[in-house]
């Protein structure tokens, strides 16, 4: 992702002057307008995509539509969703709208599951809009202001790393030895560390105890990858702080994120989302997660299988947040276990049982990875600690084995490194599709 400019970034400090009401008053506003200015959004990005982008033009016509057909949200509803390899197999030739140009954008790459990696360009002025959305995020957690420290580790760095030294970032690449991460949190002490679940636990397993005393951060930010509640309040336990997660993707940028009462919001001005069950129609229910971002008009993303799964109600938060919440979180389809029943065990239902020996055994692994080899063949990878024995791996074994169904194998297998993607994202529960019965 290239640098913002000197132009780009008097625009955001514009924004920033104007934002008030995006940042602090918008999640408050009634369902009846954010519905409304949905609408108006959507409509205005269906047509914009039927006339300037091929593919749009393509699908839509494939079906019989029209943009002048779209009155209302049931016929929203009929519209072809779009997936992850459609959009894979159109950029940018027939996915980017002729009303821009590829190098005036900026473009987000994501490492992708399956080896198979996305690009998603939007203009400035979007990104911009996205960073907005990250700044009301922060503030939901603690009250960020332009004078606070804040650290990100993440796969690339950062557009910028201050607005004309307001907001400054320090950038630590995933890729980091520990000695440099270690160096750095204590050469910035950050009030705000925005990381990967599987980096923070990293953190604290492997800085010194001298290091982690002396971090006094405000909030903890993490994303990307699944993590549990649990796992989450022993973090906020041990660094004395609230560590939040935020649901987003590269595709559609910020999703929903949790407040103080860990409430995960949907941002209902940056997406639409949409929840649907096996058949494609909306529930109430756990579904598929589909999303409609309101902001690219480079790349639109308009229905696209987010391939997460969850569900979204009104708002009880006591926090007083209108926005709908999203609850039920659950990992990408390919991250469950299908047992040879046909019985499904769920990322968050797997992370929450390798939470629980992290827990017991804590010194004795410093990461794992969960791989269902076949229907019947369970893996569990573990990078051993200090503490790590055998009798540790024959007490996993055992109490895992309790969740599997009779005839079902699990072993436990030391290793240097747990298996990640190309750019150092790490993924903890592993379905080998090819291989499941």
């Amino acid at each position: 992702m290239r640098k913002m400019t000197p132009r780009e970034l008097k625009h955001a400090i514009r924004l920033l002057l104007t934002g008030r009401k995006f940042i602090k008053e918008a999640p408050f506003s009634s369902l009846h307008e954010v519905e409304k200015t949905q609408f108006a959004r959507v409509c205005e990005l269906v047509t914009h995509a039927y006339e300037t982008v091929p593919f749009y033009r393509d699908l839509y016509t494939g079906v019989g539509f029209d943009p002048r057909d779209l009155k209302g949200w049931k016929d929203f509803e009929r519209l072809p969703l779009v997936s992850k390899d459609q959009v894979i197999d159109a950029y940018p030739e027939s996915f980017i709208s002729s009303s821009f140009q590829l190098d005036d954008l900026v473009v987000s790459s994501s490492s992708g599951s399956g080896g198979k990696p996305l690009d998603v360009a939007y203009p400035p002025q979007t990104f911009l809009k996205y960073a907005l959305a990250t700044l009301r995020l922060y503030q939901m957690g603690f009250g960020y202001r332009p004078w606070h420290r804040h650290v990100y580790i993440y796969t690339s760095a950062y557009p910028f790393d201050s607005i004309f030294g307001m907001y400054p970032l320090h950038f630590i690449s995933t890729l980091a030895p520990i000695d440099e991460v270690e160096k750095k949190l204590l050469e910035v002490n950050p009030d705000l560390i925005v990381c990967y679940p599987s980096h923070l636990r990293q953190i604290t397993e492997m800085c010194s105890s001298s290091v982690l005393e002396s971090l006094n951060p405000k909030l903890i930010s993490v994303s990307s990858e699944m993590s549990t509640q649990v796992e989450r309040d022993g973090l906020e336990e041990l660094f004395g702080c609230p560590v939040l997660d935020n649901y987003s993707s590269e595709e559609l940028a910020r999703i929903a994120s949790q407040c103080l009462f860990h409430t995960y919001h949907v941002f209902e001005d940056m997406n639409y989302i949409e929840i649907l069950d096996a058949r494609d129609q909306p529930t109430d229910e756990l579904g598929a997660v589909v999303g409609t971002n309101l902001h690219n008009f480079a790349t639109p993303l308009i229905r696209y299988r987010q391939n997460d799964f969850a569900q979204v109600g009104p708002s009880s938060c006591p926090c007083g947040r209108t926005y709908r919440e999203l609850s039920n979180l659950q990992g990408r389809k390919n991250d469950s276990f299908v047992l040879p029943s046909g019985r499904t065990l769920t990322s968050g239902f797997l992370l929450d049982a390798t939470y629980e020996f992290l827990l017991e055994h804590r010194g004795a692994i410093r990461d794992f990875c969960l791989i269902q080899e076949s229907s019947a063949e369970i893996l569990l990878e573990v990078v051993p600690g200090k503490k790590w024995t055998e009798s540790i791996a024959v007490s996993i074994a055992n109490r895992f084995t309790e969740y599997l169904e009779e005839g079902m194998g699990f072993r436990v297998e030391t290793v240097k490194e747990c298996e990640k993607t190309r750019t150092g994202k790490r993924n903890p529960i592993i379905r080998r599709a090819a291989l499941v019965d």
